[in-house]
């Protein structure tokens, strides 16, 4: 759920948010294609599978958010779906790296980038429930 210019977001704290949000996810997506491909750079690295399909795919809830967000005029009732996806996606993510730091990873540079996840994980999950209370 990447805004883009012509975002439906009107609170300006979420398109801050959202704008953070889509620069943060593109950075830790280059970092991360790095450890999986040390010898690639980020100009080189590719977003999709060897199949050809896109390395990450929704699953067909975020699909439905995602058609639901789309039809939205823009406006409070799209900013208040759009920070419950948010929410709901970061909680999310928090899980997958307290699953993974409680599997005895090996790798020290995995085990250091979940841990630096987490916090900013949970950062988020505090900011962004931080503006849900202003925007009620």
């Amino acid at each position: 759920m990447e805004p883009h210019g012509d975002s439906k977001v009107r609170n300006e704290d979420l398109k801050r948010f959202a704008n953070f949000e889509v620069q943060e996810q593109t950075t830790l997506s280059e970092v991360l294609r790095s450890m999986m491909d040390p010898g690639g750079t980020a100009a080189t690295g590719s977003v999709s599978s060897q199949s050809g399909q896109p390395a990450m795919q929704m699953d067909a809830s975020a699909h439905d958010l995602m058609q639901k967000m789309q039809n939205r005029q823009a406006g409070a009732e799209f900013d208040k779906m759009y920070l419950e996806a948010q929410l709901q996606g970061h909680r999310d993510l928090l899980q997958v790296q307290e699953r993974y730091l409680q599997s005895n990873p090996q790798s020290r540079e995995h085990v250091n980038l979940a841990k630096m996840a987490r916090k900013h994980i949970r950062q988020h999950i505090a900011l962004l429930e931080d503006t849900q209370n202003t925007i009620r």
